[in-house]
């Protein structure tokens, strides 16, 4: 129900902002959800540690989008924002994997494909304070797609499974609707995500999807 962002006015750049912001914070509460929640599974200390630093790089990431906002007279809270984020941590807190392969491995990853694009939005209307910060939050978001990968392998591993089908069964299962190219492939890639993960996955959904 959240009204599109279209970022030619400054108005549309705000609601962009605002809806960075808005991921940002809900990447805090599932990095830390992750700890907690999963306590109880046998993983080694730098699993936690992994995600601990996560949600500290989020919370940078949260503040440096507040200040983006309040240079243009906005603040976070002032539009509204959409729950797809936690709808993911609810759908998923019975399952570790499941997480893992929603989260940082579908969600986050998509941070990678999109935020080149709204770095030139930013670029173009000359606000380079939003450029820095988005810069910040590209080059940071690529470890937080490796953790996931790591340990989602790491589970795989674990269980003698093969990585890939088990992606493909638990996104089919967890994720809501079709993973959408152009994907970033090389930024991907050096997260731990081969294309063979994510591309039948876009083709298989794809057809699936309501027109």
């Amino acid at each position: 129900d959240v009204p599109r962002r279209r970022p030619g006015s400054p108005a549309g750049r705000i609601a962009l902002l605002h809806a960075v912001a808005h991921i940002e914070l809900n990447a805090v509460d599932l990095h830390w959800d992750i700890i907690a929640r999963f306590a109880h599974v046998d993983m080694p200390m730098g699993f936690f540690d992994d995600w601990v630093r996560a949600a500290d790089d989020e919370s940078r990431h949260f503040n440096l989008m507040c200040d983006c906002l309040e240079e243009l007279d906005s603040f976070y809270g002032a539009l509204p924002a959409h729950a797809g984020m936690w709808r993911a941590a609810e759908d998923t807190a019975e399952d570790l994997m499941g997480r893992l392969a929603v989260v940082p491995m579908v969600l986050e990853a998509r941070g990678l494909d999109v935020t080149p694009g709204m770095i030139e939005v930013f670029r173009k209307a000359g606000l380079s304070s939003a450029v820095a910060a988005l810069e910040t939050i590209y080059t940071e978001e690529v470890a937080h797609v490796a953790y996931g990968s790591k340990w989602f392998h790491f589970l795989c591993g674990r269980e003698n499974r093969d990585p890939k089908e088990v992606f493909h069964d638990l996104v089919r299962r967890y994720f809501h609707g079709a993973l959408k190219p152009p994907f970033n492939d090389e930024k991907r890639a050096e997260a731990g995500l081969p294309p063979d993960f994510y591309w039948p996955l876009a083709e298989d959904l794809s057809h699936d999807a309501p027109a």
